[in-house]
C-alpha cells in the first residue's frame, strides 16, 4: 500500500482505488492521473477501508477479487462508512449475472479485466461529474432550506438569490405582493414559500387560476354565491376570499380578468368584506393576497385593459422571476433535481445525462420555462429505465440547436430590464461561451486555459463555477 497521503485540498478530485493485482497503483495513475485528480491504491479490502475517513473520495474503483473482502461484500462496505460515493467495480470473469448484481447492489458501472485506461477513464469522468452535481445539488437544497427556509424553490443564480431575498424580507408582514414572469417560471412556487415563511403558515394557501375561467363564474369563485343567484346555483357557496380566511389567497393571471371584475377585486382588497353573488350580508375576512401574472401590467394600464389603482393597490411588493434561459446555471441543477423527483415517484434509477445531451439542454431556449424542463425530465426517467441519456436521446428541437460555442448574436433582448442588468447578462453569455471554446481547444487544462485567457488558474475556476462549466466535460 502506499504511504498514507496528508490531506490535500478539496479543489483536486480524490479517487481510491482498492486492487490487490496492481500494487503500486501505476496502471490507474496512469489512466487517471491529471493535475485536477489525485489517486490513491490500496492493495487490500481493510486498508481502503482505513482510508475512507481520510481521503473522501470523490469515486471509489474497487476490485471484487481481493482477499480479505470479496465479491460484493467490499462494495456493501464502501457504501456502508461513505454513503453516496460513486463506487466502480471490477471483475476479473465478469457476467451479466454479476452485473446485474452489482449495480443493484449500488455499483455506478461494472467494468471487467483487462480493464482499457480510454474507458475507464471514460467511466471515471462520468462518475465525477454525476457526483459534482449531486453534491451541488445536495448544496442547494441545504441552502434553500437553511438559509431560505424554502422547500421548493432551488437555484444557484445570482437573479434568483436576489429573489429569494426578497421573499425572506416579505414573508414575515401583510403585505400584498405582485409576482411577474413568464409562463412556467414558477410563481405558484414563490407564492407557496411566502406563505410558509408568514405567519399565516398554519392556515390555509388557497390558490385560483383568474384566467380559467369566465366573468360570471370568476366572481362566483372569488366570492362564493347564494342558492339561485344565477343559472346552476343550485344551492350557498363559498368562494376563495372565505376559504383563505386567516390564511393567504393567491391570485394567478390577474391580468386576464375583466374590469368589472377589478373593481370588485379593489373593493375587497381595500375593505377586506364583501358580499356573495346574489347576497346582501357583508362577510369580513383577514387575507394576505399574493397575486401574479405573465401580462405586462404596465401596459396593460396604459392601454386601459387594467385599472391602474388596482395595479398600485398590487403592486405593494414587486417580485420579478427571470426565465430559464437566463439563469443557465441552474439549468444542470434543475435538471438533476427533476430527474431524480421523477425517478423516486416512479420508483426508478434516475437516468445520467451525458455531457453532450447536457451542452444541448444549456442551449435550448426553453419557451416553457422551468415547467417545460420538468415535464421532460419526468419523459425522461420513464422512457431511459435508468440508461444514460444522450444527444440522440433528446426531442428533435433540443437537438436542432446550433453548437454549444455559437456566437450568442441571437440572444434574447429583454426590454423590461435596465441597461446593467442586461449588460451582466449579455457578458456573462459572452464569458460562458468564450471560456467554453477554450477549455474545449486546451481539453480542459485549467493552467493552459487560463494562460490563453490572460487571468490566474484560480480566477478561472471561480468563474467556471460561477458559470457552470466543469473541466471534466473537455477532457
Amino acid at each position: 500500500m502506499l504511504a498514507r497521503p496528508a490531506p490535500s485540498p478539496r479543489a483536486r478530485e480524490q479517487v481510491l482505488v482498492i486492487d490487490a493485482s496492481d500494487p503500486s497503483g501505476r496502471t490507474y495513475h496512469v489512466a487517471l492521473g491529471s493535475d485536477d485528480r489525485m489517486i490513491h491504491a490500496c492493495t487490500s479490502a481493510q486498508a481502503g477501508l482505513a482510508l475512507l475517513p481520510d481521503v473522501r473520495p470523490d469515486v471509489v474503483i474497487a476490485a471484487l477479487d481481493t482477499a480479505d473482502l470479496p465479491g460484493l461484500r467490499l462494495l456493501e462496505a464502501v457504501r456502508h462508512r461513505q454513503p453516496g460515493v460513486p463506487v466502480i467495480v471490477i471483475a476479473a470473469h465478469p457476467t451479466v449475472e454479476g452485473a446485474v448484481q452489482a449495480l443493484r447492489a449500488g455499483a455506478v458501472d461494472y467494468l471487467g479485466r483487462p480493464v482499457s485506461p480510454g474507458l475507464l477513464s471514460e467511466k471515471v469522468v462520468r462518475a465525477l461529474s454525476e457526483a459534482r452535481s449531486s453534491r451541488q445539488l445536495a448544496q442547494a437544497q441545504k441552502d434553500a432550506r437553511d438559509r431560505w427556509g424554502f422547500t421548493h424553490l432551488l437555484s444557484m443564480s445570482p437573479r434568483m438569490i436576489r429573489v429569494f431575498d426578497a421573499i425572506r424580507a416579505v414573508a414575515g408582514t401583510d403585505a400584498t405582493v405582485l409576482v411577474r414572469g413568464d409562463t412556467g417560471t414558477g410563481k405558484e412556487l414563490v407564492a407557496r414559500a411566502i406563505h410558509e415563511r408568514s405567519r399565516r403558515r398554519e392556515r390555509n394557501l388557497i390558490s385560483v387560476n383568474c384566467g380559467a375561467f369566465t366573468e360570471t363564474l370568476l366572481e362566483s369563485e372569488l366570492f362564493g354565491h347564494e342558492k339561485g343567484s344565477f343559472t346552476g346555483a343550485s344551492g350557498r357557496r363559498q368562494g376563495v376570499f372565505e376559504m383563505a380566511d386567516g390564511g393567504s389567497l393567491f391570485l394567478d393571471e390577474l391580468g386576464e380578468t375583466s374590469l368589472s371584475v377589478q373593481v370588485n377585486l379593489l373593493r375587497v382588497l381595500e375593505e377586506m368584506r364583501f358580499r356573495r353573488v346574489g347576497g346582501h350580508e357583508l362577510i369580513d375576512v383577514d387575507v394576505r393576497i399574493i397575486a401574479a401574472t405573465n401580462v405586462n401590467l404596465d401596459q396593460a394600464v396604459k392601454e386601459g385593459k387594467f385599472r391602474e389603482d388596482l395595479f398600485y393597490r398590487l403592486n405593494v411588493v414587486p417580485v420579478t422571476l427571470p426565465h430559464l434561459r437566463e439563469r443557465p446555471e441552474d439549468i444542470p441543477l434543475l435538471t438533476k433535481h427533476f430527474l431524480q423527483d421523477a425517478a423516486s415517484e416512479y420508483e426508478m434509477p434516475p437516468p445520467t445525462i451525458t455531457p453532450e445531451a447536457m451542452e444541448a439542454v444549456l442551449r435550448y431556449r426553453w419557451p416553457g420555462n422551468v415547467r417545460q424542463l420538468r415535464a421532460l425530465c419526468e419523459r425522461w426517467v420513464i422512457q431511459s429505465n435508468g440508461r444514460d441519456l444522450r444527444v440522440e436521446d433528446l426531442p428533435p428541437e433540443l437537438r436542432a440547436q446550433g453548437p454549444a460555442d455559437a456566437e450568442p448574436t441571437g440572444m434574447f433582448i429583454d426590454d423590461n430590464v435596465t441597461l446593467p442588468q442586461l449588460t451582466d447578462r449579455v457578458t456573462t453569455q459572452v464569458e460562458r461561451a468564450y471560456l467554453h471554446k477554450l477549455l474545449s481547444r486546451h481539453r480542459g487544462h485549467l493552467i493552459n486555459t487560463a494562460a490563453a485567457a490572460g487571468i490566474t488558474r484560480r480566477t478561472l475556476f471561480s468563474r467556471m463555477k460561477a458559470l457552470g462549466l466543469e473541466a471534466s466535460d473537455y477532457k
